[in-house]
This record gives C-alpha cells, structure tokens and sequence, in this order.
C-alpha cells in the first residue's frame, strides 16, 4: 500500500480509523472463506499473532480476552450487549488499559444500528455473524430500520453494514461521529449505551474528546450530555467575567450565528451601543446553557444548530436555571437585567430577587426604550467600563487556564492586517483568530507554556516542519485535546508552535499517523 494512504489513521475520542496491516478499519470481517466478499478473509485477518495460536485468554473484570501485538479480541459479546452498562464499562477500562495500542475486536455484534455507538465507544472490528444470523431469518436492513422479507437478504445486508462502516470511517475523519451516533437511534441497546457513556463516563470521554468539531447538530436531548457541551459548561461554571463589567444583561439565542450578526440582536445592541462598554452580555441558550458575549466566536457557541419551536423541554430549562444560578454565584454584578422573550421565563428562579426583568417581544420598540432606559438609570460618569483588552484577558484565562494571566501584565491590543494581537514591547504573544474565536500561541508566547508544562508535546531532535507525525513524538501534557494549539519541545528547548490533531494519549501511543499541525517551527 501506498506509504502516504498507510499512514493515514484519525482519532475522535475513544474511536480510531485508518489502515493498518493493508486493512481499512472499522472493518466488518468475513468468518467465512468461501463467502462472496473474498475467499481469502477469515479471522486470520489480524495478523501473524493469530495465525500462530499461541495467545491464551486472559481475563479483566472477569470477562474473557484474547491480546495480540496489534489487535484484542473481546469474547460473547452477544451476552455483553444484553448488559449495556457492563458492556460500556469493560470498553472504557479496557482503554484505559490499553490506550490506542490496540485496536478491539467485539466477536458476534454486528448489528449496524449499534455499530455507530460500539465506534464511539472504541471498538474497530465487528464481525458478520450477528448479520448472518438475521439473514436466515428474513431479516433486511434498511435506513429506516429492520424489515421482513421472504428471501436471504445476507447480501443486501452485508453491504449496508458496510456503507454504515464507511459513513464511520469518514464521520471519525472529519469528527463528527457524535452527530453519527446521536441520530442512529433505531436500536434502544444504542442509545442506551450512549446515555451511560455519557452520564457514567462524563470524565473519560471528555478527556479524549476535540476541543471543537466542524459543527453540533443539536436535534435531540442527547446533544445536552455531548463530552465537548458539558465540558464548555463547566467551564462557564467557573469563569471569571471580565473586570470592570458591572452589569449583567441576559438576553436569548439567536438562529443565526454568531449572535451578534443576527437581525435580532442586531436592534438590541443598536438601541444600547452607548452602554455596551459598561455591560457583560450573556446569551442564555441550549444546549450550550449561557455564553459571554466574548466567547460567542467560540465553540460551541458559534458552531451548534438547534431546532428552534418557541419552547423547552424541561431537562434544558433545569440545565439553564442551574447553570445561571451557579454562574452568578460566583460572579458579583452590580446589577442584573433580563431582557427576555416569554419562553425565557423560568430563568427569574435563577437570577436575584432584584433583578430588573423586561420581558415580552425583544425587538419590539417600546422594550428596547424600556432596556435603554434601565440602563441609563444605573451607568453614570464614574461607572467602571470594560474595554477590549479585558475580554481578551477572560478569553485567554478560559482557553489556556487561570495560570496565563500571570504573563499578561503590560500587553496591548493592536490589529494588523484585520487581526487582533496581543503584543508585550517588539513581541506579539497572541494572535486572534475571529473564525474560530480563539487564540493563537506564538513562539514568543511559547516560552509562558513551556515555563509552566502547559499544553506541551515532547518530540524528537528535530526542526518541525508542515506537519509532525506520532512516531516523532515521545510524550505530550495531559491537558491537550485534539485541535488545542500546542507548543513542541525538544530537552526543554521551545522547537515550535502548532494545533494538535489527536488527543495527547494518542499522540504517546500511537506510532504513526499526523498528529500536529505545524504553525511555526524554530531551528534547532
């Protein structure tokens, strides 16, 4: 196989797809040698090791496994996916374990409606028996589920279990397997492995899981507990608003993102623009909970889709009225002011019994007077306002952690060629990128993460170039997530700057396959 296609591996949270051995994985493997597939595919497909037999099983939680260099086997996997929480359990301790050193065979599931959830959860190799088995009995697959025929549909069968292992490849490839898993929800065994990964696993999964993906497609109760969502939301949990914005306004969501390009939030912040600097604008939202208007450029909140009917299901009004309640418990305002539609009601449970609520059609002119007004009444000479820099500042603290905000003393913001740096002296230390509202590490500012291990990947004596591949790297901080920008190091020298790709597991455990994309490389 061609070096540049055997090279080719991707990883999204627990799940890996690539090539390996001239394989394709996931991979739907034929127990039978005769079949019509390809008469030289049988189990012997994983390698030497097997061929050989001289692997013996060994047991972990009690379950039975087979270990080869490459591959693990799972054994009755019929019997495990009748214990969805066991089966969910054994698969997180056996990556725990084993990392992405292996690739997991689960003998006997082939049920393509499960296979998007078994990816998710880690698991490469399915076999065809459970297809088989369901042919016999007249049993077609179909995308709207399964249906009875008077025939042998093993064929037909075979080959959209294949087309869903291809949809698995590519949504691992482009990270959007979760939007993958979330709408197969035909088998109930599925979503119910999701939900315990979810809400079981919470610390695992999100560990592994990117820091963004191209889009959330928000369309169901599941999107509320994604990895990626609830990490964002603990986040906000504990953020720290920027200095000299004493008033709080909460306004809602918007369908057009970012919210501040849409028509409705457009005339809210026209009819108050003289205000804005003395105000901290939060959006109350699902599933996404609450966003500062500084982290609107951000993910998740400029990249979800929700449907939008006028009303809320009562698990996202709990996760809103909790989330504002714990965010402004921390976070002291001289003021609170809700300027809200009707539906948005339930959140007066959340907010001080003084709250000013202004409630009703939010682009309706008589409200916005009233708003602009209430604002008026409060803001005076002497009022504290924010600027830029200090949005800049709570930005940063909540991409890389309170710990930058000790290098941040004496910058200041200037825009060249319509981007906004943070410079210290001839230096520039940050660069904002608007697309994804998030900072880019510099090597000036490389040194801060490299004096305090932060976001750190460890390569070989090297000059990094376009791109910087796993077999290059020899270890990497745990607090990295796929596309978090990095720095790379060589003997405690600062050798680069980039975006990693893979999760810093699977940058030390893997040995081939791209795992940071280069930004700028220093010469050894």
């Amino acid at each position: 196989m061609p070096e540049k296609i055997k090279d080719k591996q991707y990883v999204m949270g627990f799940s890996w797809a690539g090539y390996r051995n001239g394989r394709k994985f996931p991979l739907l493997i034929n127990t039978f040698s005769d079949d019509y597939i390809n008469k030289d595919d049988s189990i012997e497909i994983l390698g030497e090791d097997f061929k050989k037999k001289i692997y013996y099983p060994s047991f972990l939680n009690g379950e039975k496994v087979i270990e080869g260099k490459d591959f693990l086997i799972i054994f009755n996997g019929l019997e495990l996916i009748q214990r969805p929480g066991k089966l969910v359990n054994f698969l997180v301790e056996l990556r725990k374990k084993y990392g992405y050193t292996k690739l997991f065979y689960l003998q006997g599931i082939s049920d393509p409606y499960i296979m998007p959830v078994l990816a998710y959860l880690g698991v490469n190799i399915f076999d065809d028996l459970y297809i088989r088995r369901e042919s016999m009995d007249g049993i077609k697959y179909t995308v709207a589920g399964k249906s009875r025929v008077d025939y042998n549909p093993l064929e037909e069968n075979i080959k959209f279990a294949e087309s869903m292992l291809e949809s698995i490849f590519d949504s691992i490839r482009d990270n959007t397997l979760r939007e993958i898993a979330e709408k197969i929800c035909i088998s109930g065994k599925a979503l119910e492995m999701l939900r315990i990964a979810d809400t079981g696993y919470y610390i695992e999964f999100a560990a592994a899981f990117p820091s963004r993906t191209p889009y959330i497609q928000a369309n169901s109760l599941e999107s509320l507990n994604r990895p990626d969502i609830a990490e964002y939301r603990e986040k906000i949990r504990m953020y720290q608003k920027p200095d000299h914005r004493n008033i709080a306004l909460l306004l809602p969501c918007s369908a057009k993102k970012p919210y501040s390009e849409s028509k409705t939030h457009k005339k809210i912040l026209g009819a108050i623009g003289q205000y804005r600097k003395y105000i901290h604008e939060l959006i109350v939202t699902s599933p996404v909970g609450l966003v500062p208007r500084e982290l609107e450029n951000g993910y998740p909140a400029r990249f979800y889709d929700i449907p939008v009917i006028g009303t809320w299901y009562e698990d996202e009004k709990l996760m809103m009225k909790n989330l504002i309640k714990d965010y402004l418990s921390k976070n002291h305002y001289t003021d609170v002011i809700a300027y809200i539609p009707e539906d948005l009601d339930f959140i007066r449970e959340s907010i001080p019994s003084d709250s000013i609520v202004i409630e009703g059609r939010v682009t309706d002119d008589k409200n916005l007077s009233i708003l602009a007004g209430a604002l008026r009444e409060r803001i005076n000479q002497e009022s504290e306002y924010g600027k830029k820099m200090d949005d800049y500042k709570a930005l940063l603290k909540f991409q890389f952690g309170s710990w930058i905000l000790t290098y941040l003393d004496d910058i200041k913001l200037i825009n060249s060629f319509h981007q906004d740096m943070l410079v210290k002296g001839k230096n520039i230390l940050f660069v904002y990128n608007e697309s994804i509202g998030r900072f880019s590490i510099t090597p000036a500012s490389g040194k801060f993460f490299l004096e305090n291990n932060k976001f750190n990947v460890s390569i070989d004596n090297f000059t990094p170039t376009a791109t910087v591949y796993a077999m290059g790297i020899l270890n990497a901080t745990p607090d990295i997530h796929a596309f978090d920008e990095v720095i790379m190091t060589f003997n405690n020298e600062l050798r680069g700057t980039g975006t990693a790709l893979i999760p810093s597991k699977a940058m030390i455990d893997m040995d081939s396959g791209a795992a940071i994309k280069v930004r700028a490389g220093l010469k050894k």
